[in-house]
């Protein structure tokens, strides 16, 4: 880990030591359970450093991540069915964890989901009780006792990896009640947010609400941080909503707001010009497949960065989210890195490619001679392909060739190559 102390609230701040504590970040919603790679599965490590890594390129000092514990209900959650865990599942949850301390990555962790998605929700805890109000959950008594034995579970988890329990570990920000729990009444989240603070005193307590601010919560002793998602983004409200929960004393962020098709530029400026933001964490990032070019998910939303190869405007806006997170703390603007090289996996039908973080451009070169070589260029510095598969248009399917390929950074500056791959003849 590259940061011991934990993070601290005075009045409406967070503190790092002596220091204010701001951030820009994303959403990784999916680090712990994925849904993306044709079913539900645990992202592999491959995808878990990726992700992470690109996180730091776009200079996060903070992710947020909904699947470290918000994991219910599936066979490949964190808890199948109510007081069962699963082992596997939590040691990909201490190996996230564990990845994103040595990278410098605070998290804030939810709890359970308002929403009854493919890591289970708020309705899988009332389910596993047989009862259909989803609301239950907050009046419940069998079923606020099941929630807190989850959440002293997933605190006294001792990471399988670095030997410290989460409850013990500085690079948790925050526990969030849960993502999105839009009706949660006052007495609940009080009730939770004591709970939490008995059991991991050392973490701060958060609570937000989607498009608007949760003001009736504000009064809450036990509570930390106020968390507001926006769709769109929108510096206004933002303002309006940051000043409210300033001058309650406690710490805002901005959880989750949508960054395409608003005034991006103006709700980044925002953020960083007003004290009262403690942060910030768009929604959200995706790295490379495995197999080759970048994980796909359609809500409208994904970030592959450094956004190559689709149009102009979204490179440009998510070349602002790196900006910004940059800005918000405090560090500055470091030059764009270079690449490393990639990772040929096939070049039989198409050559495919693990992607690199910051790669914009990718050079693929052929030899049919063996592999020193002399090399043709079959693409030349072209931008990056989402999907991953690159047709080579002048392979011969009778005939052996080797190739290998480079990465270039927004810039143009090129990486290293690849090992070599050789493809046999069919």
């Amino acid at each position: 880990m590259t940061q011991q102390q934990f993070i601290e609230r005075e009045g409406s701040r967070l503190m790092e030591g002596a220091k204010p504590f701001r951030f820009g970040g994303p959403n990784i919603y999916w680090l712990g359970l994925d849904e993306n790679v044709g079913g539900i599965d645990w992202p592999t490590p491959f995808r878990v450093i990726d992700a992470l890594d690109t996180a730091k390129e776009m200079g996060a000092t903070v992710v947020r991540s909904h699947t470290l514990a918000a994991s219910q209900g599936c066979p490949k959650a964190i808890s199948p069915k109510l007081g069962e865990y699963n082992e596997e599942a939590l040691r990909r949850v201490d190996f996230a964890i564990m990845e994103a301390g040595k990278r410098g990555l605070r998290l804030i962790i939810p709890f359970v989901c308002n929403w009854g998605y493919y890591h289970g929700g708020r309705s899988t805890f009332t389910g596993w009780r047989g009862l259909e109000d989803p609301n239950a959950f907050y009046t419940d008594e069998d079923v606020i006792r099941d929630f807190k034995a989850y959440i002293y579970t997933i605190v006294n988890r001792v990471n399988s990896y670095t030997g410290i329990a989460y409850k013990d570990d500085p690079m948790i920000l925050a526990w969030e009640l849960g993502n999105e729990l839009n009706d949660a009444p006052a007495a609940w989240v009080a009730e939770i947010c004591t709970f939490l603070k008995q059991i991991a005193p050392r973490h701060l307590t958060a609570h937000g609400k989607q498009f608007q601010l949760d003001a009736d919560k504000l009064a809450i002793p036990s509570l930390d941080i106020v968390d507001v998602h926006y769709y769109p983004a929108n510096a206004e409200e933002l303002l309006r909503d940051a000043k409210a929960v300033q001058a309650a004393g406690k710490v805002y962020i901005a959880g989750e707001y949508g960054w395409p098709d608003c005034d991006l530029q103006g709700f980044l400026i925002a953020a960083e010009s007003e004290e009262a933001v403690s942060g910030t964490c768009f929604w959200s990032l995706f790295g490379h497949h495995d197999e080759g070019g970048y994980v796909q998910h359609y809500d409208g939303f994904a970030v592959h960065y450094p956004g190559c190869g689709i149009n102009e405007e979204l490179q440009q806006r998510i070349q602002q989210l790196r900006e910004h997170a940059f800005r918000m703390s405090g560090q500055a603007l470091p030059e764009i890195s270079l690449p490393d090289a990639p990772i040929i996996t096939d070049a039989a039908a198409a050559v495919k490619f693990r992607g690199t973080v910051g790669a914009a451009y990718y050079t693929i070169e052929k030899s049919t001679e063996g592999e020193g070589g002399p090399w043709r260029i079959v693409y030349d510095k072209q931008p990056v392909q989402h999907a991953g598969a690159w047709i080579d248009p002048t392979r011969i399917h009778t005939k052996e060739a080797y190739y290998r390929v480079k990465a270039h950074s927004l810039s143009g500056e090129a990486g290293g190559y690849s090992s070599v791959y050789k493809s046999n003849p069919f």
